[in-house]
């Protein structure tokens, strides 16, 4: 169940080390000529959320480079489609009948679509695609913004402005951490468990709404250390991430000053970017 609690919460991840709240830090020092940013995002939100967030659109108008988390490949795009189908499988195989007709029933009520064009898709799609519905559906608050979901309009309108824009990860590795780390077997008895507790689903995706939009990143990191410590290690979605990021960002800051886009819970914690950084040397000030 991490992994699907994870992409409820995969739209952020946060530390405490600072009681001040802010989605938006501003980093210097360690030889840096010009301040860098670092903000986090909410995957699922639309850009015009930037417009009651002016600080933000001058921070990200100030950086000649843009990072995000990836950068959509198109000729990438067959080979994430193949490798989300389970060929030798079906998800009526991995479950038992009981289970499929519960897991189907929430399905078209939560999605609009019938299970059974999915039956070949590796389950973590369909988790995904669910936990994505409760997020939309349960967060009423989310509808009133428009546009292109933020890590899209950043990549987009740097591209536009003629900024350098850098993903920290291909379309490949991601593919890898969300179809391929946990066995189908495993996926499909996290869906039927996400089913089973969409009650604490729906409360979960407006609570981590509501603290996003308030710019609480305590109140999100200690939400998603309750899920921590009830559905187990999540380091892969984050802290294995956040390291691997800091082979990059350093240098890429240094050659230019750059707005750093990625979700939100990549920041706090004793092993998000913003205690990462300041251990590197960095001075990391919220704005």
């Amino acid at each position: 169940m991490k992994k699907l609690h994870a992409l409820l919460v995969l739209a952020f991840i946060v530390q405490s080390a600072t009681a001040q709240s802010s989605l938006l830090w501003q980093v210097s020092g360690n030889g840096l000529k010009k301040p860098s940013y670092l903000f986090g995002t909410y995957h699922i939100l639309k850009d015009s959320y930037l417009d009651q967030n002016t600080k933000v659109k001058t921070a990200y108008q100030n950086a000649d480079g843009v990072v995000v988390e990836m950068v959509v490949d198109s000729s990438a795009m067959l080979n994430m489609a193949m490798r989300a189908l389970m060929l030798t499988n079906s998800l009526p195989n991995l479950i038992s009948e009981k289970e499929y007709n519960l897991v189907a029933a929430e399905f078209q009520k939560a999605t609009g679509f019938d299970l059974g064009l999915f039956n070949q898709v590796k389950p973590i799609v369909t988790s995904t695609m669910l936990s994505l519905a409760y997020l939309e559906k349960e967060s009423d608050t989310l509808k009133r913004f428009t546009g292109q979901p933020l890590d899209l309009y950043f990549a987009a309108e740097g591209k536009k402005l003629g900024k350098t824009v850098t993903p920290l990860e291909t379309m490949e590795e991601q593919i890898t951490m969300l179809y391929d780390h946990d066995p189908v077997e495993k996926q499909a008895k996290q869906l039927v468990q996400m089913v089973k507790e969409k009650g604490n689903m729906r409360k979960t995706s407006q609570s981590l709404t509501n603290l996003y939009l308030s710019e609480d990143l305590n109140g999100m990191w200690k939400l998603s250390e309750q899920y921590g410590e009830q559905y187990g290690d999540m380091t892969y979605l984050v802290d294995e991430r956040n390291r691997n990021w800091m082979k990059k960002l350093p240098n890429l800051m240094a050659v230019r000053p750059t707005f750093v886009a990625v979700g939100a819970l990549h920041l706090p914690g004793p092993n998000g970017l913003i205690e990462l950084l300041r251990k590197a040397g960095y001075k990391v000030e919220p704005l």
